[in-house]
């Protein structure tokens, strides 16, 4: 039997047609193997392995154009610090703190690889550290729950709230809004009993009867003052309290 002509050049279409498809099949599976690689490290960072630190949500807060300073404790510059949720310690990360808004702020690069921020939830949080301050997520005797400073150790520490109000610029002709300087509120704690105070004369009134002379005297002494006071000076005011409570 005679073979067409056409026969051989049509199996050969064929046979180039398959080969081009199964090239075609190739080559998009890489792609798609490849895309998968690039996307996949990123997204189980901020939303499988560590779901419960990317838990919060987005940080959205923006005060009234042309408004006077910010919002936060410090700066607006984020810095490298350190969060403990549920019994974990995240290290290395940057954070902010807005006492205008009582949020903990992290900065972090999410999946699409771009800058963003986010409130760290407080439904877990237990404490955080930034620029060498301490703090913690504490019941007041209230019953609020507040972000506050700790400084020193037990079985004496003083509690900070700090917290900004935002109000209209009082100078004549003023129409901006203004940022406060920080403010805080401040407790002592001697092991679990919390009690507020104001100042050195309220502070003294804490302390055994027998031992308020020396105390006033250290604080005369050294030139305390809460206003102006450094956390190495206020601990330095409760390690004596510490260590000469019971030999005044």
């Amino acid at each position: 039997m005679t073979e067409s002509p056409y026969s051989f050049s049509t199996k050969h279409f064929i046979t180039i047609n398959l080969r081009i498809v199964l090239l075609l099949l190739l080559i998009l599976s890489g792609i798609q193997l490849t895309f998968s690689q690039q996307t996949e490290t990123p997204f189980k960072g901020l939303y499988g392995l560590d779901q419960e630190l990317y838990n919060g949500s987005r940080y959205i807060y923006f005060p009234p154009l042309q408004t006077g300073g910010h919002q936060f404790l410090h700066s607006e510059s984020f810095n490298l610090g350190s969060i403990g949720l549920r019994g974990k310690l995240y290290t290395d990360l940057l954070l902010n703190f807005d006492i205008y808004n009582q949020q903990l702020v992290m900065r972090y690069i999410n999946q699409l690889g771009a800058a963003d921020q986010l409130v760290v939830s407080d439904a877990w949080l237990q404490s955080f550290s930034i620029k060498g301050m301490k703090f913690e997520y504490l019941q007041m005797p209230d019953s609020s729950w507040n972000i506050v400073q700790i400084i020193g150790e037990k079985p004496f520490e003083i509690l900070v709230i700090w917290h900004k109000d935002l109000s209209l610029d009082t100078r004549h002709g003023a129409t901006n809004h203004v940022f406060s300087k920080a403010l805080k509120k401040t407790w002592l704690r001697n092991n679990e009993l919390m009690q507020a105070f104001k100042n050195k004369r309220s502070f003294v009134k804490f302390f055994p009867k027998d031992f308020q002379s020396s105390l006033k005297k250290y604080m005369r002494k050294s030139h305390f003052s809460f206003k102006k006071a450094s956390e190495e000076s206020i601990d330095e005011l409760l390690n004596f309290c510490k260590t000469n409570l019971h030999n005044p």
